[in-house]
């Protein structure tokens, strides 16, 4: 099933200062879900990601099997901005869901042991290497854009991911 009312972004940051806020009025999200199973397990972290979000908008922090089953019952009406912390994860949610979209936004991934940089701020590490393989090959469009005053860097983000070479 194509989605067009959710907005995918890779952000291990997820709800954070401006760059959420910013990111929920550039879309027009009625509601944030950070779809992140050990955040969704730990209530702690849930209720800060809860209390972080903007005014005015709803939170859900959801596990990606909760994910998969709220978005079956999501309305017309209402438009999402998804936070997933990684590829991998965001690979899991569409492969089980069976939902299709055009884009995923690539906005942050921060430097670990493994990952190589692929943008500014944007790392990764093998198994996302093959997450966004699969996304490429599913016809996701992958882009670069960390804030929304900005327009997406012009790269060939399908050409410089497939030419990779990651363990």
């Amino acid at each position: 099933m194509q989605q067009k009312n959710i907005f995918i972004r890779i952000d291990d940051r997820f709800i954070h200062g401006q760059v959420t806020a910013a990111w929920t009025k550039k879309v027009g999200a009625t509601s944030i879900w950070v779809v992140n199973d050990k955040i969704a397990g730990n209530p702690a972290l849930k209720q800060l990601q809860i209390m972080l979000a903007p005014p005015g908008v709803s939170v859900a922090v959801l596990k990606i099997e909760e994910a998969v089953e709220k978005i079956k019952n999501l309305k017309n009406n209402e438009k999402v901005l998804m936070l997933f912390e990684n590829p991998v994860d965001v690979l899991a949610f569409l492969e089980k869901s069976g939902v299709k979209v055009d884009s995923v936004q690539l906005g942050q991934m921060g430097y670990r042991a493994g990952r190589v940089k692929i943008e500014k701020t944007f790392d990764i590490g093998p198994e996302d290497h093959k997450a966004l393989l699969k996304l490429l090959d599913m016809g996701v469009k992958l882009y670069y854009q960390q804030l929304p005053d900005f327009p997406p860097k012009p790269v060939d983000m399908e050409q410089k991911i497939r030419s990779l070479r990651l363990g």
